[in-house]
């Protein structure tokens, strides 16, 4: 495999930091872009700066092979709804001019299970149908998930002007499976348990039970830079089951009732589709959890 040149943002974050380290184990030049100093990736080289300047994404961009685009704000925090989407939307129209004018073959981006609009609605919002898949409606009425459907459409358009190929990965929950049964106990137990702002009451069933592990992501991330994949394409990518004891058609009864189920939820799968992007790569999730342990 060549060795490559690959800009990741969000770098002292999580999935950055992971996956800044696996493509620096793969053997490639790799440069960790943050707008804070932090922990990251050893044997690659960190810079520091403001991703909503066109300036410094020019600078740090220039000479890559590919760029992982991960650095945004994770959530709607802004009660006014204005800074997560100025941000949001801002620094990743510019990583994708600056993608452009430098001829990157690849770009991937995180997009989320969040564009859908479920999981930060103020209102309860269900799915209009089940398994989700790429071509849902977005239902959202707030910044974070807004900022996901410009950044796609950001895609769309720069995918028509320049050869460099833009995809979009709808990732879940993604993290370590500790932390992900650590969330799908407090799911189970969370009438019994005291509130916790990191976890609102109910956004497990919000976010429709899925999980994603960090391996896998990374992994999703290494199987599109690999590819020869051209244009602009967005991807729902979770495992194939739920964080949840319960089965997936219990579930969704009592939380999404009004929910149309297209096809069989056998057992705890998922209610979310992964099929368009295994049939595009060949790589499905590979870690998922003990159901056992929650």
């Amino acid at each position: 495999m060549a060795k490559l040149k690959i800009v990741v943002t969000g770098a002292t974050g999580l999935l950055g930091r992971a996956t800044a380290t696996h493509l620096v184990e793969c053997g490639h030049e790799v440069i960790s872009v943050d707008r804070k100093e932090g922990d990251f990736a050893a044997g690659s080289k960190l810079v520091v700066g403001d991703l909503t300047s066109l300036e410094f994404c020019d600078s740090v961009i220039e000479g890559a092979n590919a760029v992982v685009h991960l650095g945004a704000i994770p959530n709607p925090t802004d009660a006014r709804q204005f800074n997560v989407f100025q941000n949001n939307s801002v620094s990743t129209f510019a990583v994708f001019t600056a993608a452009a004018q430098a001829k990157v073959k690849t770009v991937v981006y995180a997009s989320s299970l969040s564009a859908y609009g479920f999981a930060y609605s103020d209102e309860w919002t269900s799915p209009i149908y089940a398994p989700v898949d790429e071509a849902h409606p977005f239902v959202f009425e707030e910044s974070y998930a807004l900022s996901k459907e410009v950044n796609e459409r950001s895609a769309l358009m720069w995918s028509r002007r320049c050869e460099t190929a833009f995809v979009g990965m709808r990732f879940p929950w993604t993290n370590t499976l500790e932390k992900t049964l650590e969330l799908a106990r407090r799911f189970n137990d969370e009438d019994k348990l005291p509130p916790d702002p990191r976890f609102p009451k109910g956004i497990v069933a919000k976010i429709l039970w899925t999980y994603l592990d960090l391996r896998d992501a990374v992994k999703a991330i290494e199987v599109v830079i690999n590819s020869d994949i051209k244009g602009a394409h967005v991807y729902n990518f979770a495992a194939p089951d739920i964080m949840a004891k319960a089965p997936t058609m219990e579930l969704m009864a009592k939380f999404h009732p009004k929910t149309e189920i297209r096809s069989p939820l056998p057992g705890h799968s998922a209610p979310l589709s992964s099929q368009a992007f295994v049939h595009t790569f060949g790589y499905a999730p590979q870690y998922l959890i003990n159901r056992g342990e929650i």
